[in-house]
């Protein structure tokens, strides 16, 4: 049955192979450097993309995940995938509203999805911190950030906006380096962090066989277990940030076939282990997890280890007609924790101390051809193709009985006991074409085909342009239809969670308990982005504004129609499809060139809209968001930044979804507007020795988790941070 779809991925591949050797003669005259203005390329000029530099990550002072740099960028939150506040401390990459589920990760253009390795809860939350840790920070060349219609040309998972990581590059010269970096909260209760790391490069053979190694080890402490104890009476039922350990090492070796062919080959292995301090799925420890918590948070256990390889070979090539690029990859992640509850209010907390392991399996193939042409006008057509095969093993997510209380609930050819296995396999063919109509007008029509063996096929049509008016002003939009197909858990009508009546929908009976079931017959998530803004760039001033809208279809959630009833009475619920959702907002920039040694950068975010078919926002978001940097270079062994972010009003939801908020009703606490301001300097002692030291969050500004209304997540307060690089 699937033959067929292997054959079409794995086409261009053969066929870039193939003229590789009967192009060789042909170009041996060909840069392998020659850029054509690919409609990727033109779609990364859009109002809604940014670009960090190496040099911005290296004056942000992240403490250890690329979020802490991505948060700063127009139109980027961290959040939970959900508005509940669950797992309120691991906030990830939300971008636009849509969701951290909806922000794709890429690691130098390949996609990193280890979190679907971790178990979905019944409320669309994940125990992870997502995929924004697995590069450390030092060897990081640039991070672009592509929000709403120029990501939709990147399939599943991009809805909201993908973030693509790029690695450092091979050197033809032998250097490396090596760092230290370290950060000291004042408040003692606030994890401390202590990284170091080395980066190694160079030629085995001159200009044809080269490499590239680096290693990074990191410890940041876990907050202290009562740290969030006053906001909650004492309670110590929401914990502060968890810990984490970080191992990562990478190698790269880059063969220079010709100057026109090239051939990379990647590896990587990571190691990810948390240092738990309590931290549940729901806010109230129940009594038969309770000692166990206490226990392991007392401890500070690493109470899950996630280990990630992966193995990419990349072909580059450069012909007559145009570019290619094929890759080959294939990624593992093992998600190593110990057993979760799957009922009621203990759900995703720990029940035992022996560890089960989930695994996840990628492999993909990709090809595109880069097509330059002139028909009328001046065009550069793409045309790509993919193919995925995803595997998960999970037996501990799968054990959810149908006996409790002393009773058994008997549901017709469903199982007690059921496999572990789930997959789904997707491919996808795509074109853009990136089309000059004049020197100042380009139009990107774009049209993208995927087809899911779980959700079946989808079509993501697109159109971005580009008009300059004038020397100085530039107007920009697009739209685009982004999708998302349904998760590994979601779709498998194996994995079954269990809630005894509290978590019920608010119209099941009140005697019953029910059971909610993966739906092999999803439809995929849709979403219909628009945006359109307009730029004003002149000597070095520069200052743009953007609205954005998305019509957001089939969100994936717990549905209140049953699949079956049980012997007993009790439904089996299944995840389904819900109606629509809108989000809308206007993100912009200001650079302000106050001097040739002195700018002024600024960015801003407002949410006008964040609704799903119930009321409820997506997400917890700030109303709105403004970032700015002042930023000196006084001279080449100088720079110092002053930073500010101001964080607007943040509300929490309103409509109850389920039995227990319908009777209890809903926390109306916001988080008020609020400011953190921050300092830093950098000074290269010598071309080989470059130091920099900083304060964040001067004001000592800082929140407690309550996990009451909007108070979901810790803001932590004043510290003081410093690196030391040293280059050879």
């Amino acid at each position: 049955m699937h033959r067929p779809t292997f054959r079409l991925a794995v086409l261009p591949l053969l066929l870039g192979s193939a003229f590789a050797h009967a192009a060789d003669g042909a170009a041996d005259n060909v840069e392998l450097e020659t850029v054509h203005v690919t409609a990727e390329r033109q779609l990364q000029q859009s109002l809604g993309v940014s670009k960090i530099t190496a040099q911005d990550i290296e004056r942000s002072g992240a403490v250890n995940d690329i979020a802490d740099i991505v948060r700063t960028m127009p139109g980027i939150n961290l959040t939970g995938n959900t508005a509940t506040g669950q797992r309120g401390n691991k906030r990830q990459i939300d971008i636009r509203g849509m969701g951290p589920e909806n922000t794709l990760i890429l690691i130098d253009g390949r996609p990193v999805t280890s979190r679907n390795a971790e178990r979905i809860s019944m409320r669309g939350e994940r125990n992870t911190r997502g995929d924004s840790n697995w590069v450390p920070v030092e060897e990081i060349e640039s991070i672009s950030v592509l929000r709403g219609p120029a990501a939709a040309r990147y399939g599943s998972g991009a809805a909201g906006g993908v973030v693509n990581i790029v690695t450092k590059k091979v050197s033809n010269e032998f250097k490396g380096s090596v760092n230290y970096y370290t950060n000291q909260p004042q408040d003692s209760k606030e994890g401390a962090t202590n990284r170091v790391g080395f980066n190694l490069s160079g030629p085995i053979i001159k200009d044809t066989l080269s490499f590239r190694i680096y290693g990074n080890y990191n410890k940041t402490d876990a907050d202290a277990r009562d740290i969030n104890a006053a906001a909650n009476n004492g309670s110590l039922a929401s914990a502060g940030v968890e810990g984490v350990r970080n191992k990562d090492i990478a190698g790269r070796l880059h063969w220079r076939i010709s100057p026109a062919q090239s051939l990379t080959f990647d590896s990587s292995f990571s190691r990810q282990g948390n240092i738990y301090n309590g931290d549940t799925q729901n806010s109230v420890l129940h009594p038969s997890n309770a000692a166990l918590i206490n226990r392991l948070a007392d401890s500070n256990a690493e109470t899950a280890r996630l280990y990630r390889s992966e193995f990419a070979l990349t072909h580059d090539g450069t012909w007559e007609w145009g570019d290619t690029k094929n890759i080959v990859s294939y990624d593992r992640t093992t998600n190593s924790r110990l057993p979760e509850a799957l009922a009621g209010g203990p759900e995703g907390s720990y029940t035992g101390d022996t560890y089960t392991d989930s695994d996840l399996k990628n492999l993909r193939l990709s090809s595109e051809a880069y097509i330059p042409f002139t028909w009328g006008v001046p065009h550069v057509l793409t045309v790509g193709t993919e193919f995925t095969d995803s595997r998960l093993d999970d037996a501990a997510s799968n054990r959810q009985g149908f006996t409790d209380r002393g009773t058994t609930d008997v549901f017709g050819g469903i199982s007690a006991t059921r496999g572990s296995k789930a997959s789904q396999r997707n491919w996808a063919v795509y074109l853009e074409d990136n089309i000059s109509l004049t020197d100042s007008t380009r139009l990107i029509p774009t049209l993208r085909f995927d087809h899911n063996s779980k959700s079946g096929h989808n079509w993501s049509p697109g159109l971005n342009f580009s008009q300059q008016i004038g020397e100085n002003w530039t107007v920009k939009g697009g739209i685009a239809r982004a999708y998302k197909a349904p998760n590994l858990y979601q779709s498998n009508p194996e994995f079954i969670l269990y809630t005894r009546g509290n978590g019920c929908p608010i119209n099941a009976a009140a005697n019953v308990r029910c059971y909610y079931a993966g739906n092999e017959n999803l439809k995929a998530e849709t979403s219909w982005n628009k945006e359109l803004g307009v730029e004003f760039k002149r000597n070095g001033w520069q200052a743009s504004a953007t609205y954005f809208h998305n019509a957001y279809k089939n969100k994936i959630v717990i549905g209140d129609t049953p699949l079956a009833v049980s012997s007993l009475g009790n439904p089996l619920l299944p995840w389904t499809n819900s109606p629509k959702a809108t989000i809308s907002g206007v993100e912009g920039n200001l650079v302000v060139p106050l001097h040739d040694k002195l700018k002024w950068h600024n960015n801003f975010t407002y949410m006008a809209k964040s609704e799903d078919y119930q009321g409820n926002p997506l997400s917890l978001t700030p109303k709105h968001t403004i970032n700015s940097t002042l930023a000196w270079t006084p001279s080449e062994k100088w720079d110092a930044n002053l930073t500010f972010t101001h964080y607007g009003r943040t509300k929490p939801r309103q409509v109850a979804i389920n039995r227990t908020e319908s009777i209890d009703g809903l926390s109306n606490e916001e988080i008020g507007s609020y400011g953190i301001w921050g300092v830093n300097a950098g000074y290269n002692w010598n071309k080989r020795i470059h130091v920099r030291t900083g304060i964040s969050n001067i004001g000592n500004k800082q929140l407690y988790r309550s996990g009451e209304g909007a108070r979901t997540y810790n803001q932590h307060g004043r510290a003081f941070y410093g690196s030391l690089k040293a280059s050879f």
